[in-house]
C-alpha cells in the first residue's frame, strides 16, 4: 500500500455486488498500491449505501450507471455466482478491466468465451483465487517451482469449512444461484491450487455426497482425483463439514515434501537437500489480524489486488487470469459428470497463451 499515491495515479474501481466478501474486495481496492476505489453497487440499495458510507466512496443504483462513470478502469465482481457471466461481458463489453470473484462463471463455455472476449478486447480479465497470496502458499509455490522437493508425484489437497445454518439457507444452497455446493464454493480454489502445485490436468475422476440434507443436486462433500500428463496425481477433497482447519495441502516430490496449513499458517517437510523445514508464520500471522481489525479485510485480497492492477508489464504476473478461472470451473464440472457417471472424464487442452492477463493497464482517464 502506497500512501502517498494520488488517485490521479491509480486505477479506479467499481465494486459490484458488497455482501460478506464483496465488502472486503471493496476495502482491499481502496487501499491496494495502484487502485483506488470510486463507487459500489449492489442489488440491495441499502446495503450499498452503508458499504459506501463506511468507505467515503459513492453508491450507484446500477451496473450500467457504474460503468458510465468515466473515472472506472476497473471492475471487481462479487455477486452470486450465476450473475458473473452477465456483469464481467457487460463490463469487458464496456472498455473495463475485471477482477471476478471465483468461480468466474458456472458454465465451461461461458468462461471461455469471457476469456476469449477480454483477450480480443485488448482487456486484462482475472479470477480471484487469493488463496495463492497466502504466505504458506506463495512459499511452498516458490519452493516446488524451484524444484526443491523434485518431480511432483501427488498433492493431497483438503478445503473447506463446517457450513453454518445462516450459510446453508442463502443462495449457496440453490444450485441454479451457485452451481453446486461445496465444489463450486470452496472447491474451485482448490481445483486452481492442485493445479498450480501438480502441473496441467488431463483427466479427473469424482464423486460427490450430500450428508446433511441439502437440496438436490448441493453436495455438501466433494473428492477428486486429477491426473497430469506426466499420471502425477492430485486428490482434491473439498467439504462443508470439514471438523478443523481451512486448508491444507500436502506435496510429495521425487527428492522431498513439503505440507502446508492455514489455520493456523505453517509450512513443513523435507527439501531435496535433506534440512528439513518448519515455518510457523508467527509474525506475518500478528501482522494479518491487526491488518483485518485495521482495515476489514484480509491481507490476501489487497495483494491479489495490488499483482492484478500493476502498470508494469513485465511485472511477474502471480493472480489468475480468465483462462486459470476457466480452467478451474472445467475442472469442476469434470468432477461433476464423473460423478454422475462413474467414469474418468478428459479435459480438452487448455488455452496455453493468456493476453488477458499480460494486457497493458492505463487509466482511462490518461488515455
Amino acid at each position: 500500500m502506497d500512501a502517498n499515491c494520488s488517485n490521479t495515479d491509480r486505477l479506479g474501481v467499481l465494486v459490484v455486488g458488497v455482501g460478506f466478501l464483496g465488502r472486503q474486495r471493496a476495502s482491499a481496492s481502496r487501499i491496494a498500491r495502484h487502485t483506488h476505489l470510486v463507487a459500489v453497487t449492489d442489488a440491495d440499495a441499502s446495503l450499498a449505501r452503508r458499504v459506501a458510507e463506511e468507505l467515503g466512496v459513492a453508491a450507484v443504483p446500477t451496473v450500467d450507471e457504474g460503468l458510465g462513470l468515466d473515472k472506472v478502469d476497473v471492475v471487481v465482481v462479487a455477486t452470486p455466482h450465476a450473475d458473473h457471466e452477465e456483469v464481467v461481458r457487460r463490463a469487458l463489453d464496456a472498455g473495463k478491466h475485471v477482477l471476478c470473484e471465483k468461480p468466474l462463471a458456472i458454465d465451461p463455455d461461458e468462461c471461455r468465451d469471457l476469456a476469449h472476449r477480454a483477450d480480443v478486447a485488448g482487456l486484462r480479465l482475472g479470477t480471484g483465487f487469493n488463496h495463492r497470496f497466502y504466505s504458506p502458499v506463495r512459499e511452498a509455490l516458490a519452493l516446488v517451482s524451484s524444484w526443491m522437493i523434485g518431480r511432483v508425484e501427488s498433492v493431497r489437497l483438503t478445503i473447506g469449512h463446517s457450513a453454518t445454518p445462516e450459510f446453508l439457507a442463502g443462495w449457496h444452497a440453490d444450485r441454479a444461484v451457485s452451481g453446486g455446493g461445496t465444489l463450486m464454493d470452496n472447491g474451485v480454489h482448490g481445483c486452481d491450487l492442485a493445479r498450480r502445485f501438480l502441473g496441467e490436468v488431463v483427466a479427473a475422476k469424482g464423486y460427490t455426497r450430500d450428508a446433511i440434507g441439502l437440496p438436490f443436486g448441493i453436495e455438501s462433500e466433494a473428492f477428486a482425483l486429477f491426473r497430469n500428463h506426466e499420471r502425477g496425481v492430485a486428490e482434491v477433497r473439498s467439504s462443508w463439514t470439514l471438523e478443523a482447519g481451512y486448508l491444507t495441502i500436502e506435496v510429495r516430490g521425487s527428492a522431498g515434501h513439503v505440507k502446508l496449513e492455514t489455520a493456523p499458517w505453517r509450512l513443513s517437510g523435507r527439501l531435496a537437500d535433506g534440512s528439513s523445514l518448519d515455518r510457523r508464520y508467527i509474525a506475518e500471522r500478528l501482522l494479518e489480524k491487526v491488518h483485518r481489525r485495521r482495515f476489514g479485510c484480509e491481507r490476501s485480497l489487497v495483494d491479489e489486488m495490488e499483482d492484478f492492477a500493476t502498470l508494469d508489464p513485465d511485472h511477474p504476473r502471480a493472480s489468475a487470469s480468465g483462462w486459470d478461472g476457466a480452467r478451474a470451473t472445467e475442472m469442476a464440472d469434470a468432477v461433476y459428470r464423473a460423478a454422475a457417471s462413474g467414469e474418468e472424464v478428459a479435459l480438452t487442452p487448455p488455452i496455453v497463451r493468456s493476453p488477458s492477463q499480460q494486457a497493458t493497464l492505463q487509466a482511462s482517464r490518461l488515455a
